[in-house]
């Protein structure tokens, strides 16, 4: 059968980028259901844009779609005939509604019903123009964007006011309408071209003449027009165009032709810190910075505009006339912020509220700086005291400026340079400037360890005043961005060796709060840190029921290094064939004791063995409990779990030869403080019931 390939494109009015990449998904997605409703076959569907056009493109459609068989079902199979063997009038009314006769009826078992009547007739094919026809307007109705806007009588719903629909099927027009826009065959080309109206030949020779016309539909085609533009200005600039990924996916959705524009600025505008031309480039005016091989900001710009006209120096001094407009609107804030002391705008944090139960931000940086003390004699590293208090006044002092409140993604950045201007030490400035660090799952850290404590303190009050007030993070909910806190934490105290307590951290925290934050439960913020623990040590090659099995530890002691350090040694471990089975007869070891539901002591009368295999076992166990604690209280946990191995012949001749659950009430007692007694010994280092 004869294939050709099927588009259809929706001409737009000018679509948010952010809305383009999840109408393709849709597209897709909605287009592969339509065709197996339809029973259409093809080869490969295909859907791309720009902020102009949304696209749709199958290819491999054959001319009909495929004959299918459709089954109808009846009244129960008994009444097919009556007890004369004539058929009933129920058999002869469903079959007459069918179109056929009684004696072309058959029987079928269905579920929950038994055996019922069944009509099978062949449905058969119809042509491909006419099954699409109905198939395009339902995917194009199905489209979901963030905002959408009516604009005609029918009141149809779409993210932008549809102005041309173009559907073909091969070289035949596919015939339907949407929002009172009846589909043909003509499109237009680039904007900057004056949208000369293009005439699609066939589906198959769309995108090459939209290609003609200035227009790259495909979006890998345009990134990577995108991608030669700019090292081809790299290359004669001899300097870096940066081409920062987030950036050029933006830009990709803001053009059909993309065009690199290239322009200087004055020097003086790389008086500003880098971060904020960085954020004034990209944030406000999707341009690309230009750097040299060191990484060096230059004093140049790069823009992305649709296409090539007679007016490209008109776009280049548009372009450098309003980048230098809004350098001069951070320089003007800037510069008023650097006259003002420092402390200033510490005294406004009064003004700024943090929580209506939990005071403002000058409130919350008194509690951060009380932490911060109570952690530089808690951490287990040696710390200069003053350049943590200096930074910790400071962290939040930044929110007041007038800078920051005009660029706001500059909060902590823009600290360490008003810092600095006030006086600080480099160390204490970049304490404060790395205050929010890490900001991801793998960006960096604070750089000193002065630095992750001020941090740690943050996260700490931050993470305690949401869990006060229950405002905990559930499924994908986390507006206060709690689970980023926390794994920032934990990577903070894992990377930097710092062996803090968080129990009591935690309880410090809670105990700086006001009266109205009532919740002061420890454990449910502790559990919460560990599950980004575990994540951490997922990530590092541990295995989560490794985790697991000293999660206990962390609850009680509050102390993630050493968690790690006993993940590591059981992790280790596991490679000796002898481990496993020594796990196993602990698990079992527990269980025992969890079935048995008795109050033990752990320490069994020796008086009372009555068979060797029970005197071995204790033999082993008294043996092994004081070399055991001094390798828990030196933290080598290594030689602990090889220790324990050790009793393994011993262990498994008392489950093969003794009766734990003996009659004799003082018998059975007996055996279960033995056991007792060897689960105490294994839960000193871990529970390894919980391995699988």
């Amino acid at each position: 059968m004869l294939k050709r390939d099927a588009l259809l494109e929706v001409r737009i009015e000018n679509i948010p980028a952010r809305f383009v990449t999840s109408a393709e998904e849709q597209l897709k997605k909605y287009a592969a259901e339509l065709l197996a409703e339809a029973n259409l076959p093809c080869e490969g569907i295909e859907a791309c844009g720009t902020y102009k056009r949304l696209v749709l493109y199958i290819s491999g459609v054959p001319s009909k779609t495929e004959e299918r068989t459709q089954k109808a079902y009846g009244p129960a199979a008994r009444l097919l005939r009556d007890a004369a063997g004539n058929f009933t009038p129920q058999a002869a009314g469903f079959a007459r509604a069918r179109g056929t006769t009684p004696d072309k009826l058959g029987v079928e078992t269905v579920p929950n019903k038994g055996e019922v009547l069944v009509f099978e007739s062949k449905v058969p094919g119809r042509p491909a123009v006419k099954a699409l026809a109905e198939l395009f307007p339902k995917a194009v109705a199905r489209l979901q964007f963030p905002k959408n806007m009516v604009w005609e009588a029918s009141r149809f719903r779409f993210a932008r006011p549809i102005r041309s629909l173009l559907a073909l099927y091969g070289d035949k027009p596919v015939a339907f309408s949407v929002a009172g826009v009846k589909s043909g065959r003509v499109t237009v080309g680039l904007s900057a071209k004056g949208s000369r109206p293009l005439k699609i030949a066939s589906a198959e020779k769309y995108f090459k003449a939209l290609e003609h016309a200035n227009v790259i539909v495909k979006d890998a085609d345009r990134l990577e027009a995108l991608r030669r533009e700019i090292e081809r200005l790299s290359k004669r600039m001899k300097l870096e165009v940066e081409a920062d990924p987030e950036l050029l996916s933006e830009n990709l959705y803001l053009v059909e032709y993309p065009v690199c524009v290239v322009d200087g600025y004055s020097q003086d505008f790389l008086k500003l810190p880098p971060e904020l031309v960085h954020l004034v480039m990209k944030k406000q005016l999707k341009f690309f910075t230009v750097a040299n091989a060191a990484g060096t900001l230059q004093p140049y710009f790069v823009g992305i505009r649709d296409g090539v006209s007679k007016g490209q120096r008109n776009v280049e001094e548009g372009f450098k006339n309003v980048l230098e407009a809004r350098f001069r609107d951070a320089i003007f804030f800037y510069t008023r912020d650097l006259a003002v002391p420092l402390s200033d705008f510490k005294d406004k944090l009064g003004a700024v509220t943090f929580q209506a139960k939990l005071g403002t931000m000058a409130d919350k940086t008194a509690r951060v700086e009380k932490l911060a003390a109570w952690l530089c004699g808690n951490c287990g590293a040696a710390v200069n005291k003053e350049e943590v208090a200096a930074a910790a006044a400071h962290v939040y002092s930044d929110l007041t400026t007038n800078l920051v409140r005009e660029f706001t993604e500059l909060q902590g950045v823009m600290g360490y340079y008003y810092a600095k201007n006030s006086g600080m030490s480099e160390r204490a400035s970049r304490a404060v400037g790395e205050f929010y660090w890490p900001v991801s799952a793998k960006s960096p850290l604070p750089s000193s360890k002065e630095g992750a404590l001020v941090s740690l303190a943050g996260k700490l009050d931050t993470l305690a005043s949401d869990f006060a007030l229950g405002l905990i993070p559930s499924g994908s909910e986390d507006p206060h961005g709690l689970r980023r806190q926390a794994l920032g934490l934990v990577r903070i105290i894992l990377e930097n060796g710092l062996t803090i307590n968080l129990k009591e951290a935690v309880s410090a925290a809670f105990a700086g709060l006001p009266p109205a934050a009532a919740s002061r439960a420890v454990e449910p913020l502790l559990d919460f840190i560990w599950q980004r623990a575990e994540a951490v040590f997922t990530e590092a090659g541990y295995r989560f029921d490794e985790a697991k099995a000293v999660r206990d530890f962390f609850l009680a002691g509050g102390d993630l290094l050493d968690c790690r350090d006993r993940v590591r040694d059981i992790n280790a471990l596991r490679g000796n064939p002898d481990f496993a089975g020594i796990a196993m007869a602990f698990k079992r070891a527990k269980n025992i004791l969890r079935q048995a539901k008795l109050p033990l002591s752990g320490t069994p009368d020796e008086n009372s063995f009555k068979q060797d295999e029970e005197r071995a076992l204790y033999g082993g166990i008294k043996a092994l409990s004081g070399r055991l604690a001094a390798h828990v209280a030196g933290r080598d946990y290594a030689k602990g779990l090889s220790e324990l191995l050790s009793i393994k012949s011993s262990l498994d001749n008392f489950f093969e030869k003794v009766m734990v659950m003996a009659e004799d009430p003082k018998v059975r007692d007996n055996r279960l403080n033995l056991i007792k007694s060897l689960v105490n010994l294994f839960e000193g280092i871990a529970d390894l019931s919980q391995l699988q």
